[in-house]
């Protein structure tokens, strides 16, 4: 490029200095930006996957469903379903073994408890404790991270 002088001639040498500089500018801000995100996508945290946020998967073992005759007369029943929470490493299939025994075990503890205390959300919590303390006592060998009552109807 030329630039004219004050007079009247072209000067090629007086536009390089500032375009060099403008130039180097242009370059120092595009680094510095570039610079920027590559830091802050290092420094940034790694988003953990949904098997991390959420824990391991639940590991649960569903009892066979249990149907106890309770009170005087035999036309008044209680079925149940139980599920157990088992630690990831058990086999589900460990607890079959153990079904017929928690089953009767269950159906004596409820007939205990009587058809009168079973109505209503104290029934149901009295339940769960009589079956926690049944999987407790019978599925010893095994790790049990919970006892959870799946269904109870009354009829």
């Amino acid at each position: 490029m030329r630039v004219r002088l004050w007079d009247g001639s072209w000067d090629a040498r007086s536009l390089r200095f500032p375009l060099l500089i403008v130039g180097g500018l242009v370059a120092l801000g595009a680094l510095s930006v570039g610079g920027a995100a590559a830091v802050k996508s290092m420094l940034a945290p790694p988003k953990p996957d949904a098997a991390v946020r959420m824990g391991p998967k639940r590991n649960y073992a569903a009892l066979p469903e249990i149907s106890v005759a309770v009170g005087g007369a035999a036309d008044r029943t209680v079925d149940l379903r139980i599920l157990v929470e088992l630690d990831p490493q058990v086999d589900p299939k460990a607890t079959d073994p153990y079904a017929p025994r928690i089953a009767d075990r269950v159906g004596d503890r409820i007939r205990e408890i009587g058809l009168d205390r079973l109505n209503g959300s104290e029934g149901a919590g009295l339940v769960k404790d009589a079956i926690t303390a049944v999987v407790d006592r019978e599925i010893r060998p095994l790790r049990v991270r919970e006892v959870l009552l799946d269904r109870m109807i009354i009829r």
